[in-house]
């Protein structure tokens, strides 16, 4: 029995298998027939580009019953492998393979008329204006088209498919965007500073909502909101927010925003009422679905909602911060509008609640107040420092300190009082501009005496006023200060002002202040030094400007050539008398504007500098003959003349001008005889020792004698 069932199998397995033999075979011949009529098609579509009108369809028909066989086929073979595991699978996996490597064309063939069917269909949706179907269709086709999966890229007629799919999605975003910027038209944009500009919405054609979602499904949705946020934040909100404008709609259907003055801005009322009628218009209109979640109003959101938010709390809201006690009394019903401003967006859908983007100016309107009060009072100083450094006032010493003498104990005895000038500015002249920061500076102190909750606020804002004054002053009036003497000494004077006032300003305050601050060490002594640095270095640069220019002058002086001619050179004359008028102008620009101590140290110091130079270029001098020196003695003279009477006291110009008497003494050197030289010296103890070396006295002496026994002996004596 059991032998007979084994036959039974065998010879039906023998049927099954030469059966499925004969199936695959015949599949195989229907496959290759239609791959070639599927090439041929394809051919004759996207290579020649003939005209074919039913044959696809049959073609598609044909291609699915053969699907169905080769399913039947797969089922029966793996029944069948089931069967016969245990013996020789061989053939039946051979069989296998050939039907997938069929299946394999098959399901390459089937796709291709499935890519073909939707171009047509594009086709056809666009006729029809089906601009979602078209886009969905698109979508299918680059899904399948570019199938990391999928083996029809190594197809021949696979380039030709893709580039009819690339112009029919090129086609049908350039015609969906041409509508869509039909529907929803601008106009005055493209004007240079356009004064009105209008927003029209023809929803007459009832396809505005297809054709969003049609360039959503494509992906192309983000750049046309981007371009409209952009236009409508240039052209339409950021005039309404920063310009006096008229804002009305015509037949609902116009948004239209004309520029009344540009210089003007509009109050807060009208600009949240024209951006709630800007946003109103955009919900009537533009409210679509673009899929289950989102609308138009929504997605537009992230391309505007933060350009909004900047410049509606920066040119706007920040405009009305109060910045008085009376005006954060009032600002309630402020407070309301922009509530109800940004509630109204939440109800449109343009925000959620937790994007209220305006209630740190609601919420925390105590700290935008003293925000608001300290920036203003920033502002002020600013403007205050720009001012012109020339405008200058006077400055008179105070009156001196009066010191009590039964106000130390008895037991101390004081033989001697401090100068009536002890602690006093020297009359000088400052700029107004320094008086005012002064000024600006105690009145911000005085405002802190009167409040407590933002008293330490207002004094650092103070100590920042002298910050400022360190480093925008010399910053923007650097100019000025490079080249002209009159402003760098004025400058210098502002500096000492303050720096003498920040002394005794936290003294002076202390008590005043509330009693939060009083325990605190609030002193402005370490903004002192910075000034006084500040000052000094200027001015000091400033006097290496005028020296170098004296040392430029006397370069072109021809004194470096003494000695190599017969005569001294004209210039030498003229650059002289140009050294002494550049100092009597510095004269004329810094005796009256300088204290009068440092008046006299600042010009001593450059005429030290110049004689200086003159003395060494003399010494330096290996022969001089007796004209020369003869000439040079009357000009020296003119400097001794006109250098003294630069000084508020001539008499007392050697204290200012440190090598004045080497200077004197070089003058008689070079108008004396060997005998007055030997007594001027003196064996080292005479007039001419204390200004000059043994080796200054030879060199002249060489210089200005001829080689005589008289000579020899008195350079011999001298040591």
């Amino acid at each position: 029995m059991a032998s007979f069932l084994t036959d039974v199998l065998i010879a039906a397995g023998k049927f099954e298998k030469g059966n499925l033999n004969e199936k695959i075979i015949e599949i195989q011949k229907e496959t290759t027939k239609l791959k070639y009529d599927v090439k041929d098609f394809m051919d004759d579509n996207y290579i020649e580009f003939t005209s074919k009108f039913t044959r696809d369809q049959h073609l598609v028909a044909k291609g699915e019953k053969l699907l169905e066989e080769m399913n039947m086929l797969q089922k029966r073979i793996d029944d069948q492998i089931k069967i016969e595991l245990s013996g020789s699978t061989k053939e039946l996996k051979t069989l296998s393979q050939a039907l997938k490597e069929s299946n394999m064309m098959l399901q390459l063939s089937n796709q291709l008329l499935t890519l073909h069917e939707c171009i047509k269909s594009v086709k056809n949706y666009q006729d029809e204006k089906a601009y979602v179907s078209a886009a969905k269709t698109l979508g299918s086709m680059q899904t399948m088209l570019y199938n990391p999966q999928s083996d029809l890229r190594n197809l021949d007629i696979y380039t030709a498919i893709e580039e009819e799919y690339l112009n029919l999605y090129t086609s049908f975003l350039s015609i969906a965007s041409s509508l869509l910027k039909e529907r929803i038209r601008w106009t005055g944009v493209e004007d240079k500073n356009p004064t009105t500009v209008t927003l029209s919405i023809k929803d007459d054609f009832d396809d505005i909502q297809d054709l969003i979602q049609g360039l959503h499904c494509i992906d192309n949705l983000s750049n046309h909101l981007h371009e409209f946020a952009t236009t409508l934040m240039e052209h339409v909100i950021n005039p309404i927010i920063n310009d006096d404008c008229f804002v009305h709609v015509i037949d609902d259907k116009i948004f239209t925003v004309e520029i009344l003055n540009r210089k003007k801005s509009a109050s807060y009322k009208i600009v949240l009422h024209n951006l709630e009628l800007l946003f109103k218009f955009l919900h009537q209109h533009l409210n679509l679905a673009i899929d289950d979640d989102n609308s138009f109003l929504k997605q537009i959101q992230p391309h505007l909602l933060d350009r909004l938010s900047a410049m509606l709390t920066t040119n706007c809201i920040s405009r009305i911060v109060p910045t008085s006690s009376a005006d954060l009394k009032n600002f309630t019903p402020i407070v309301k509008a922009i509530d109800d401003f940004q509630y109204f967006l939440v109800e449109i859908g343009f925000i959620t609640s937790d994007q209220l983007f305006l209630s740190e100016y609601t919420k925390n309107i105590d700290k935008l107040f003293i925000e608001k009060i300290c920036q203003d009072l920033l502002e002020k100083a600013r403007n205050i420092m720009k001012k012109d450094l020339h405008d200058c006032i006077t400055y008179e010493p105070q009156e001196p300190l009066k010191f009590l003498e039964d106000s130390y104990n008895n037991e101390i005895k004081i033989d001697s009082r401090l100068s009536d000038n002890t602690f006093q500015l020297p009359k000088c002249q400052i700029s107004k501009s320094a008086q005012e920061t002064l000024n600006l500076a105690r009145s911000i102190l005085d405002e802190a005496c009167t409040t407590d909750s933002c008293a330490i606020r207002l004094f650092y804002t103070c100590r920042n006023v002298f910050e400022m004054y360190s480093g925008l002053v010399p910053e923007h009036h650097h100019k000025f200060l490079e080249t002209i003497p009159q402003q760098v000494a004025v400058f210098h004077n502002n500096c000492m002002y303050l720096a003498h006032h920040l002394l005794t300003l936290g003294h002076e305050y202390k008590d005043r202040l509330p009693e939060s601050l009083q325990n605190k060490n609030l002193t402005f002594v370490d903004q002192i030094l910075t000034l006084r640095n500040i000052g000094s270095t200027c001015f000091l640069e400033h006097m290496k400007y005028q020296r170098n220019i004296i040392f430029d002058i006397l370069k072109e002086s021809g004194l470096s050539a003494l000695g190599q001619t017969f005569e001294l050179q004209p210039s030498t004359e003229r650059a002289l008398r140009q050294c002494i008028r550049q100092l009597e102008l510095l004269k004329t620009v810094w005796l009256d504007v300088l204290p009068v101590n440092i008046y006299c140290r600042a010009v001593g110091c450059i005429m030290n500098s110049m004689v200086e130079d003159l003395i060494i270029k003399v010494i330096s001098v290996e022969d001089i003959p007796a004209d020369d020196a003869t000439e040079l003695v009357t000009l020296f003279n003119l400097i001794v003349k006109r250098a003294p009477i630069i000084f508020p006291d001539p008499q007392k110009i050697h204290q200012h001008v440190r090598k004045w008497e080497k200077f004197l003494g070089l003058i008689k050197i070079l108008g004396a005889s060997l005998k007055e030289i030997e007594v001027w010296w003196d064996g080292g103890k005479g007039l001419l020792a204390h200004e000059f070396t043994a080796s200054q006295i030879k060199q002249l002496i060489r210089a200005l004698f001829q080689n005589t026994v008289r000579r020899s002996n008195l350079l011999a004596s001298i040591k």
